[in-house]
């Protein structure tokens, strides 16, 4: 064989070093005329020189720093479109090489896998644009070597014989023992997709060659010689002579049934994620339910045994009975706070807060505590912090209140430092840091990585003696990282501890008129505030229907008590009701039933009353459901008797100022 020219001049862009000394000791010992070998380790160096001299023939490497795949083809194509391109291929760019073919490129060999003569073959071809018989044995060996490589065939489909040529050792794996691979029938795929798929397939394959497109991809199911089907991922590359009509299409089945395992694998994991998920909600709203029903109970009737008159030991049993309510509330609220923060339900608000106020306030709530164990609790507050910040006051307090109270259950003696300092400002935030400091009983070093996991405490001896979830701390930590800080620690046993958290927060508006919000907790003492106001209680548990009830009745307000859903349907034909206060879960007719009933077949008087969810669940998916069921308004199970009265006067005199 004869080369077109005396002599070829050669571009290599390659970017390895090791595959451009093979290339280069390969093509000398061929019997070649090269007047010269240039190489480049770019994209960028390989268009440069191709700029300055011409060449006749380019070595393109797939994966350059500056390129890769189909993109570095084309690029150089478009800069040299006459030059031919032998690809420089990995056994897994067996695809993209392929493509390039179709795209134009001439050839493409495996690293590793050519010798002298095979180059020298292929360098040849690529100049010559032959497609000798000798060449073609070459390429078919190539596709052997892909195929044993990696299990796939390769189809060879020649469109205007209709005759397609397999190669590959995967082929075992489809064919009876002993068939001779050069004579495989003409129907072997077709007949081999599974009957639910063969038309679908088929169809698909011919409409990408009718559209003009340029491949095809598809998977599908493809039967085994055992009688199993193998789940296939199969791709063809089509190629049009120059009236650009389809005359060839090369492609590759590739068994992916493994793949197509663990994606089932995944999905059904998923799935049952997803239903252990729903399951815990679940879980959670009957145990939210079951326990805070009862505990509004307690909790109502010791607000009402408060406010009667009693003796110094009585007031402290009542005290007592707060306290441990209280405490059994805080273990609660921790569970459901974990529950909305891992499932991503937790809503921050966005409002005006005096800084101070709150930071006062949360100092106020830990004071009794700290007194009672008779150590000092101490708050410094950088004056140059601005007096009113915008962001979620309600998470900030929680944030300060678990680590303030935590400072305190751990501490005997000694005290308890809360200082906050401004680092930087700007014209719209402030960056703060907040340090809670005490003396107590420390972490020892093994345990401090550990104490902001779920339901980790310092040792076994710290829960039997404090008691408590082990949640404080990971709550804290999450609600910080929401609100887009961190936190640290530092401590040695028997020396005390030292948390230290970051937060950038907005500066608020300083309003004149309106005051932004301070968190006060102190309750106003109220007379008569409901007084003429007819109310019609829908409640079945009897122990919440007389807390309720004495409560209203307390401040004036006219009751009328319904025991489910379908006893205030009838009272609501016969009484005169301002507003209706409404449970949720309820035998014979729940709440969500009996607000539909209201709103849509009741007249017009009655369908436009407000009405107050009474829901023993704090879940937000529950809230949300009670507001979209037509309520105007909910309130969570156990309540405080000021926050009833709010609810109910906003709804009535939703314009005024109230309480």
């Amino acid at each position: 064989m004869e080369a077109v020219e005396n002599s070829i001049s050669i571009l290599i862009i390659e970017d390895n070093p090791g595959d451009q000394v093979l290339l280069e000791a390969h093509l000398e010992n061929t019997s070649l005329i090269i007047s010269g070998i240039t190489m480049a380790s770019t994209l960028a160096e390989g268009i440069m020189h191709l700029q300055q001299k011409s060449f006749s023939l380019i070595f393109l490497d797939f994966f350059l720093p500056d390129s890769s795949g189909l993109d570095a083809y084309l690029k150089l194509v478009k800069v040299s479109p006459a030059i031919p391109v032998i690809i420089l291929s990995g056994l897994s760019d067996t695809a993209l090489a392929l493509k390039a073919i179709s795209l134009g490129a001439q050839d493409f060999i495996l690293k590793g896998e050519y010798d002298v003569q095979s180059l020298q073959k292929s360098v040849w071809y690529s100049i010559e644009r032959k497609k000798n018989i000798e060449l073609l044995k070459e390429n078919n060996e190539r596709y052997d070597i892909i195929s044993k490589a990696t299990n796939d065939i390769i189809w060879d489909w020649n469109l205007d014989t209709n005759k397609v040529k397999w190669i590959g050792q995967g082929l075992k794996n489809y064919l009876p023992v002993n068939t001779d691979i050069t004579n495989i029938p003409d129907k072997f795929w077709t007949r081999a997709l599974h009957p639910d798929e063969r038309k679908k397939i088929v169809r698909s394959l011919h409409d990408s060659i009718e559209k003009g497109e340029n491949s095809w991809e598809c998977d599908y199911r493809f039967l085994k010689n055992d009688s199993s089907y193998a789940h296939i991922n199969s791709r063809g590359y089509i190629i049009k002579n120059e009236a650009n009509k389809a005359v060839r299409m090369i492609g590759s089945i590739q068994d992916i049934t493994e793949r197509k395992k663990a994606e089932l694998e995944t999905e059904q994991a998923r799935i049952e994620a997803e239903e252990a998920r729903k399951t815990q909600e679940q879980f959670l709203a009957n145990m939210s339910h079951e326990i805070r029903t009862p505990m509004n109970g307690v909790i109502g009737m010791t607000q009402l045994l408060s406010a009667t008159d009693l003796n110094e030991d009585q007031k402290e049993f009542v005290e007592n009975i707060q306290q441990s309510t209280g405490n059994l509330m805080a273990i609660i609220n921790d569970i459901l706070d974990l529950t909305k923060i891992v499932a991503g339900k937790i809503t921050l608000v966005q409002k005006d807060y005096l800084f101070a106020d709150l930071i006062t306030n949360c100092i106020k709530m830990n004071q009794y505590r700290a007194d009672e164990k008779g150590i000092l609790l101490h708050c410094t507050i950088d004056e140059n912090i601005p007096s009113v910040l915008s962001g979620d006051p309600y998470r900030l307090n929680q944030i300060l209140l678990n680590l303030v109270s935590n400072a305190i259950k751990f501490t005997h003696k000694g005290e308890v430092n809360v200082i906050i300092n401004l680092q930087e400002q700007s014209d719209e935030s402030v960056a703060l840091e907040f340090i809670v400091s005490d003396t107590g009983i420390g972490i020892a070093a093994d345990k401090i990585d550990s104490i902001f996991e779920r339901f980790m405490q310092v040792s076994g001896d710290s829960t039997r003696k404090y008691g408590g979830t082990g949640l404080g701390l990971t709550i804290t930590k999450q609600l910080i990282q929401l609100l887009g800080g961190s936190i640290t620690v530092r401590s040695h046993q028997h020396e005390g501890s030292t948390f230290s958290f970051y937060l950038t927060l907005l500066k608020g508006k300083q309003q004149s008129g309106d005051n932004p919000a301070r968190g006060e907790t102190s309750e106003p003492n109220l007379r008569n505030a409901l007084a003429g106001i007819h109310i019609l209680l829908v409640e079945d548990n009897l122990v919440n229907q007389k807390v309720a009830v004495k409560l209203l009745e307390s401040q004036g307000a006219t009751v009328e008590v319904a025991n489910h859903g379908k006893e205030a349907i009838e009272l609501l034909k016969d009484i005169r009701a301002d507003i209706i206060l409404m449970d949720i879960q309820m035998p014979e007719m729940d709440g969500y039933e009996a607000t539909k009933i209201i709103r849509y077949q009741m007249p017009e008087e009655v369908s436009k009353l407000p009405i107050i969810a009474m829901t023993a669940s704090a879940l937000i998916s529950d809230q949300k459901k009670c507001l979209f069921a037509g309520m105007n308004d909910y309130i969570a199970k156990p309540y405080q008797a000021i926050d009833l009265y709010k609810k109910i006067l906003q709804q009535l005199t939703p314009s005024c100022c109230i309480l």
